[in-house]
């Protein structure tokens, strides 16, 4: 049988043991082995659920007859260390609670309790014959604890101690509930600010990790901790201190992630199973400049988001083509939570928006602080790391940068800004701006749509500090989302022997298209008062940089030169 892409799938042991493709992460058991009480933090989508899961079939005692089937052909499996599978294991997962995080505190605390105590009985059940349980003291003990479930995890470690036993305990997406409750009350008083009530001296949430944390002198012998923020942790201050930040330990940075090897063996691997004519070299440099660039520490390789690139092999394999959409939606994150880390810090706002719109990249000084707190974000104090824990930013070339990782992460931070800026336009208004220029090639006819049905919608006074790179970088989000990607490509910054260009747009060889695009933009901008001397000589500026694109191998090609008076009015120029 050939083998599957596991994409959507967070249970590892159906990977493991049903035909699906597994880039072998087991070595890193070997290191959370020397760790008591880890916390990995990444951006959505990177696997950590899946890594929780793996944690489970390695340390749970139930599954020391199954190791062999699980593990025997992967890395840990012919290296085992002398933990795997002695443990009582019990995993929380806090992902649905956010859906709550704007009801009473009353029924926030209510779910809390249901969720964690419905994984506590569970628990129970699972172990009843290990802990010599009947399930009349289970059904008792559910009763008993059913508004506590602090009080009912006290109880199993106390369980578990008696018979000498030790309790592995996992929460995944431990901020989830928090970071939804910290943007909806950001601007609340201090009595009122249900966050930093329920994460204060007395709150339910503080409770539960500081049982954990007192657990740890009985059972208790290993915590593992996973989220995206750190600053639940900094605001619940002694409420788990005993964490070990492991998010920028050199020995764990591939833990999530592929490396650039990993995926190119997995793309060998899946060309040999498959008799695919989708051109393989294409596929890696595709994978490459839209999921790839994640570099976690200064000097650590750059990974490729795995969520991502099993999306994209899924339907690699499934159609022998590329998705319609090279982005997955389930990968956007909460624009409430990039409002969140802008605080009220505008001037910052505007100056790393600026930034990475026009450099996809923003000069960074501080170090990536893991205890920032909720006022420090309301403040605007710690931008750069708040957009470096979600995913929008990562380490660059040099140490003292950040940079936006890939094409699709660049295309969500324009969506964000716009958002930021009180910009919208509907997507119907923008398809049918480019279903002409699909279907008749009209680059001028494009360019006056875009200006009239999009720049204009701005308010007039952003355009006092609108750059260049502000109109590239709307343009180039405008075709990016609208053109398909398994038929057109579309390029920021495109690099040619005659120098870069800011937009490159082509038809892929091969598809049905009813007209065959292959252009380039180039585009320059002078203020909106500027006198119409200044705006002629940049629009000749323009000109003569497009028009030395076409040559040589790209001779039949178009350049579209394009100059804007801010949003009065522009002049445009097709050389064909």
């Amino acid at each position: 049988m050939k083998k599957l892409i596991p994409y959507g799938i967070s249970n590892f042991e159906t990977i493991a043991t049903e035909n699906y493709y597994f880039v072998d992460k087991t070595k890193y058991l070997e290191e959370i082995d020397n760790v008591k009480y880890p916390v990995f933090l990444r951006p959505r989508r990177f696997g950590k659920s899946l890594f929780t899961e793996m944690l489970r079939c390695y340390y749970d005692k139930k599954y020391a007859s199954e190791f062999q089937q699980i593990f025997g052909q992967y890395y840990i499996g012919k290296n085992p260390t002398k933990k795997h599978n002695t443990y009582f294991f019990i995993n929380f997962n806090f992902s649905g609670l956010r859906a709550y995080a704007e009801d009473d505190r009353r029924i926030v605390e209510k779910k809390f309790n249901l969720e964690n105590n419905s994984v506590i009985y569970n628990f129970l059940q699972y172990y009843k014959e290990e802990l010599k349980l009947n399930d009349e003291i289970i059904t008792t003990f559910d009763k008993r604890y059913e508004n506590n479930s602090a009080g009912a995890l006290s109880n199993i470690i106390n369980i578990v101690a008696t018979i000498k036993g030790k309790l592995f305990i996992v929460i995944d997406e431990y901020d989830s509930l928090t970071n939804a409750m910290a943007i909806f009350y950001q601007y609340a008083p201090a009595n009122d600010n249900e966050y930093l009530n329920i994460l204060g001296k007395n709150g339910f949430f503080r409770a539960f990790f500081e049982m954990i944390k007192k657990g740890t002198a009985k059972s208790v012998d290993k915590v593992y901790i996973t989220g995206i923020l750190p600053i639940t942790i900094a605001d619940m201050n002694s409420g788990f201190n005993i964490a070990q930040w492991i998010t920028f330990d050199k020995k764990f940075v591939n833990m999530l992630g592929f490396t650039y090897l990993e995926t190119k063996e997995l793309v060998n691997k899946i060309y040999k199973d498959y008799n695919l004519k989708t051109d393989k070299a294409e596929v890696i440099i595709t994978m490459k400049q839209y999921y790839d660039g994640y570099k976690f520490i200064n000097n650590g390789e750059y990974l490729f988001n795995p969520m991502m690139t099993l999306y994209f092999l899924y339907h690699l394999i499934n159609n022998d083509d590329y998705p319609n959409t090279l982005i997955d939606d389930n990968l956007r994150i909460d624009y409430n939570q990039i409002a969140f880390i802008f605080g009220n810090n505008t001037e910052g706002r505007n100056e790393i928006i600026e930034e990475i719109t026009a450099h996809k990249k923003t000069n960074f000084s501080s170090k990536l602080n893991v205890s920032f707190n909720m006022n420090n974000y309301k403040n605007g104090d710690y931008i750069s790391e708040g957009l470096y824990y979600s995913g929008i930013l990562t380490h660059g070339q040099y140490y003292d940068e950040l940079n936006v990782p890939n094409i699709i992460t660049y295309d969500m931070a324009l969506d964000y800004f716009k958002e930021i800026n009180n910009f919208r336009t509907t997507g119907y208004q923008i398809s049918k701006i480019i279903q002409i220029y699909k279907a008749t090639g009209d680059a001028e006819s494009l360019i006056e749509n875009f200006f009239e049905k999009i720049i204009k919608i701005f308010p007039g006074n952003f355009f006092k500090n609108a750059n260049e790179s502000f109109y590239h970088g709307l343009l180039f989000n405008v075709l990016w989302n609208t053109f398909a990607k398994n038929i057109y490509e579309v390029l920021p910054e495109y690099n040619l022997p005659t120098g870069e260009v800011d937009i490159m747009l082509r038809s892929l060889n091969g598809t049905e298209v009813r007209h065959k695009l292959n252009d380039f933009f180039e585009i320059k901008q002078v203020p909106k008062k500027a006198k119409e001397a200044e705006f002629e000589q940049q629009f000749e500026k323009v000109k003569k940089q497009a028009q030395k694109h076409i040559t040589n191998d790209y001779k039949n090609w178009r350049a579209i030169a394009i100059c804007f008076r801010g949003n009065k009015d522009y002049k445009i120029k097709v050389y064909e």
